[in-house]
């Protein structure tokens, strides 16, 4: 893995070349619009869209996420840190642009030093990661920052973590290998979820873990289906991804972890009792 000046570094450039876009964060829209509806089914479960409610994502990059689920619950404060300045000043300009400015603050913070990051509240309702601790660049370092993250959190609040796994990566791989297709690699600039480390952490802090497989469908499809149809070739935009992702996402509202545990993504939803 790149160590942490150069991870820093590959952010900076993203949030300099895409700005206020999509690219900025991720490549795959889709996964994105997955992303959004987990969190966005999971806070109504737990009875935040009739409340008012102070929530903090960790790592917020541009200002995706906080805009996608200000948009669902109109009574929801969202503060967002980012370390990559560049990243904050795109998530304020996108703020004004999608008329979410008196609703959302933008930080610049890092998730291993939370108490310099001037102006959050002492606790919130849920602090929520995407994809934000894959980018530490140690298990122990992750391990630091999930503290700090909880300790953020209120009694029978709940801290809610989208980050890939090693374990659902390698079964994704297993079905690639199955149609003779070479196994992938994470992105330099990541480290992937131990969980033999991680889930036995949230357990010493006293959280209530339940894991859902949100994304599995969708990554079955756009790394292992359409690249066994099409010459070995990841498609973001083959229309079987975007069918795929319209029936994950309608599943999901009916049935939790229906297509198995197979994206490289999973949601870790920890509630502090």
């Amino acid at each position: 893995m790149m160590d942490r000046e150069q991870v820093k570094a590959h952010w900076r450039d993203w949030a300099s070349k895409f700005g206020t876009a999509l690219g900025a964060t991720t490549r795959t829209g889709t996964a994105k619009m997955l992303e959004i509806d987990a969190l966005a089914r999971r806070m109504s479960a737990i009875g935040l869209g009739d409340t008012p409610a102070h929530v903090l994502e960790v790592g917020c990059g541009n200002g995706l996420n906080c805009f996608g689920l200000a948009a669902k619950f109109p009574r929801m404060q969202l503060d967002g840190i980012d370390y990559t300045a560049e990243m904050i000043d795109a998530a304020h300009k996108a703020a004004v642009a999608n008329g979410f400015q008196d609703r959302s603050r933008f930080l610049v913070g890092n998730a291993l030093e939370l108490s310099a990051a001037s102006g959050l509240l002492a606790q919130y309702d849920v602090v929520f990661t995407v994809r934000c601790l894959i980018n530490i660049e140690s298990v122990g370092l992750q391990m630091r920052a999930i503290t700090d993250l909880a300790a953020r959190v209120r009694e029978g609040g709940h801290l809610i973590m989208i980050e890939n796994s090693m374990a659902t990566y390698d079964r994704q791989n297993r079905c690639r290998t199955l149609l003779d297709l070479p196994a992938r690699t994470p992105a330099a600039f990541n480290l992937f979820f131990d969980e033999t480390r991680i889930l036995p952490h949230l357990k010493t802090l006293g959280l209530e873990v339940e894991i859902e497989d949100f994304i599995s469908l969708h990554d079955l499809m756009l790394y292992v289906l359409v690249p066994a149809i099409n010459g070995g070739t990841v498609d973001y935009d083959h229309p079987l991804v975007h069918a795929a992702t319209l029936l994950n996402i309608a599943v999901s509202a009916e049935t939790s972890n229906a297509f198995g545990a197979f994206g490289q993504g999973r949601m870790f939803v920890c509630r502090k009792p």
